[in-house]
């Protein structure tokens, strides 16, 4: 209790009422740095006939924007409807889940029936069936049409504005379903049908998740989510600690700010360690120490993902040590790829941290880069735009890579791009520092009001000098 002198019970319910490290975020309040985004959902659920897809890697908080929008939209009357997609989804299956999840509200049957007296219902006619299940639904659903018709019911029925959130749409990849989910999207709004859809999927671009049909949807506000901006990811951290008058220093809260790579879901899940050390002392603190940050780091890598953190043991796990120097390495790869002199150069860089480490030549760097393409190895990297180029096959895995780095007291920003960076980065660009892992290359810090100077953490504050790895 050594947080305000509080008690567990309370301490967890503030806790996760300032950040949500295991669900999405659904208030309004602690969706940081999505003002744009946020608006153009708003503006959108308000054109008829108008739905929105948002797109993006693993990890940038897609479910959580549609979720906070959802919870805005949706009348106070009934919850919003909240379906997810599987490997085996179909269009019918997803509207039969979807009808299925809101007959299953409270009252559904009474309003059934005062619907019924005004207008002719082909799907909830009363007195039919005394139960409605999915098997039952779907039955009724042979065409495109039918899903249609069966989602103006449930508009008429369900609520005075319902919204329905559709998670994970790119689990869907038989072409003749997208064919469908296209024909379903415009026919929605041909038919003038109330319920509005927000999508969401992991993917750079629509036509990477619904291939040829994309260009025919024009009913859907597509929006790409990037990853957080400098100044959101550690106003996250800052206002959590807040909560429990907790400062944390500008290098510190920099430091988490670059580990977590832009993904929230990083940024929640370390304030959440960071918070439970602090709370577990023996006297109150009011201040975050390195020492905290390094524990918080360490006990976050425990606990990522089995899925994000196999790859990586894959690729270190029985190899000689110059394997994980590489590998972070590779930390330099933004979402736009990298070049293996580029990388190379962050290995030296690497190196220099690391004096007791056997320099491998440019060749035997280059062959254990082409390695990481390989099942083998965790499948890390995979071919850019040109040879001698590199992504991320999965770019959440990039911030993983960098927790390591960091754990193992490796530098994860270069010293030649290291500099003074503002407060409140206001770059407008994607491929810029402010939605990436570095300050912007043109940002002139003479200009800045009130600069912050990146300094390192004090050599020694991190214990740990071997890989750290899940415990399976």
């Amino acid at each position: 209790m050594a947080l305000k002198n509080i008690r567990e019970e309370e301490f967890t319910e503030q806790l996760y009422s300032v950040i949500s490290p295991s669900q999405p975020i659904t208030s309004i309040e602690l969706l940081s740095g999505r003002t744009r985004e946020m608006q153009r959902v708003k503006r959108a659920l308000i054109v008829p006939g108008k739905s929105v897809f948002i797109h993006g890697e693993r990890g940038v908080g897609k479910s959580s924007l549609a979720s906070t929008a959802a919870q805005i939209y949706q009348s106070s009357d009934k919850p919003y409807i909240d379906v997810s997609c599987q490997s085996d989804t179909t269009i019918l299956s997803l509207v039969s889940n979807i009808a299925m999840q809101a007959t299953n509200q409270y009252k559904f049957e009474g309003i059934v029936k005062k619907i019924n007296a005004s207008v002719n219902l082909r799907f909830f006619k009363t007195g039919v069936e005394k139960t409605i299940s999915r098997s039952s639904i779907q039955k009724q659903l042979s065409t495109i049409g039918d899903a249609i018709e069966l989602l103006k019911e449930i508009s008429l029925i369900y609520s005075e504005k319902t919204v329905c959130v559709v998670d994970e749409i790119e689990k869907i990849t038989d072409e003749v379903e997208l064919e469908k989910l296209a024909d379903l999207i415009k026919g929605l709004g041909d038919k003038k049908v109330s319920i509005k859809f927000i999508f969401t999927a992991v993917g750079q671009t629509l036509e990477s998740i619904l291939g040829a049909n994309a260009s025919t949807i024009r009913q859907l506000e597509t929006i790409h989510l990037p990853r957080l901006s400098w100044d959101a990811r550690w106003d996250i951290a800052i206002n959590a600690l807040h909560k429990f008058d907790v400062e944390i220093k500008e290098e510190i809260y920099i430091r988490l700010a670059a580990v977590s790579d832009g993904f929230p879901h990083y940024v929640h899940l370390i304030t959440d360690k960071l918070l439970w050390i602090l709370f577990d002392k023996e006297t109150v603190v009011h201040e975050v120490t390195w020492d905290d940050y390094s524990h918080a780091l360490d006990a976050t890598i425990e606990c990522i993902e089995a899925d994000l953190a196999r790859p990586y043991i894959k690729a270190v796990e029985h190899r000689a040590d110059a394997y994980e120097e590489v590998l972070w390495s590779t930390s330099i790869v933004e979402w736009q790829g990298a070049d293996l002199s580029s990388m190379y150069s962050e290995y030296e860089n690497i190196l220099n941290q690391r004096p007791n480490s056997t320099k491998l030549t440019y060749e035997q760097f280059c062959t254990r880069i082409r390695n990481l393409k390989q099942e083998k190895y965790g499948k890390i990297l995979k071919q850019g735009r040109q040879p001698g180029h590199y992504m991320y096959e999965e770019k959440i895995l990039r911030g993983y890579v960098r927790m390591q780095a960091e754990a193992n007291n490796v530098e994860i920003l270069n010293e030649s791009q290291e500099a003074e960076i503002k407060q409140y980065i206001t770059v407008s660009s994607r491929k810029t520092g402010y939605f990436g892992s570095k300050p912007p290359k043109d940002w002139d810090s003479n200009k800045a009001i009130n600069p912050i100077v990146l300094s390192a953490a004090p050599k020694g504050n991190f214990r740990r000098d071997k890989v750290i790895k899940r415990k399976e």
